[in-house]
């Protein structure tokens, strides 16, 4: 494929219709044109440039010399991207508004347990609780492979934000990694993590995490899709209104206030 093609090909994932693309494309490549030059050039149908070059003129991507014929010439590329990433980051915002506004009415009508059946989703979701927490993380650690820079990025900025984060595992390099990392956390030893930590078949636990006693997400490791990448599913609830999330908040509040707030008092 072309470099014209490409860039026609990614002007249309920006919103442009494909003879706008193909139009300001050609216009790339001649200093200047006439319609009948452009379509040519584009290959597209001399009757189609005119209302598509108004179009483009509309969106601030061509400039009009008036004559017989009228002449058409491309902004410069710097003002063209200029333009067009403006556009962009405006629809990105507008959709993320009008997504942030249905939300808290989404989450208020719906209150379920979500199955994920990726590796990656599952860290989405997990960066987003993490993202989300005000004031305790609770992470449970039983595969390294799963305890990315990603993770422990969030988990840093959730420490910044002053959320008090603790981590439990028994694998002695996760213990490092995170004690090692820029942030405060308090890591622990419980049963529990003994217990699912020495689990050899599959599938296994690989993370349980719980934010603010409330969301948690507790996941799976079917073996590894690629070569250091786990297999990895989960489970996750935005709320403690139902059995799996009632039940992983009490399990994880348990462990949490017998092994890290007793082991403070003493």
């Amino acid at each position: 494929m072309d470099d014209g093609r490409v860039a026609v090909d990614a002007l249309e994932q920006l919103g442009l219709t494909e003879y706008e693309a193909r139009c300001f494309v050609a216009l790339t490549r001649i200093p200047h044109g006439t319609a009948k030059e452009i379509g040519q050039v584009a290959d597209i149908p001399r009757s189609r440039v005119y209302e598509t070059m108004e179009r483009l003129r509309d969106r601030g991507l061509v400039e009009f010399e008036e004559g017989e014929p009228r002449v058409f010439q491309s902004v410069s590329l710097d003002t063209a991207l200029r333009t067009l990433r403006k556009e962009y980051d405006s629809y990105f915002e507008t959709v993320e508004e009008t997504l942030r506004r249905m939300e808290p009415v989404y989450k208020e009508t719906q209150q379920a347990v979500w199955a994920i059946s990726d590796h990656e989703q599952v860290t989405e979701r997990v960066l987003d609780l993490v993202g989300d927490a005000t004031d305790e993380l609770v992470l449970l650690v039983f595969e390294e492979t799963v305890l990315d820079d990603a993770v422990l990025t969030a988990l840093a900025e959730a420490d910044q934000r002053g959320v008090t984060v603790y981590v439990g595992t028994d694998v002695e390099a996760i213990r490092e990694r995170v004690e090692t990392a820029e942030f405060d956390a308090q890591v622990f030893a419980t049963p529990l993590v003994e217990w699912f930590g020495s689990m050899t078949e599959t599938p296994r636990i690989g993370r349980l995490l719980m934010a603010d006693r409330g969301p948690v997400l507790a996941s799976a490791i079917h073996g590894e899709k690629l070569p250091g990448v786990p297999n990895e599913t989960a489970a996750w609830s935005d709320g403690i209104d139902h059995g799996f999330a009632t039940f992983a908040e009490r399990v994880l509040s348990y462990e949490l206030e017998r092994n890290v707030t007793e082991s403070v008092e003493d």
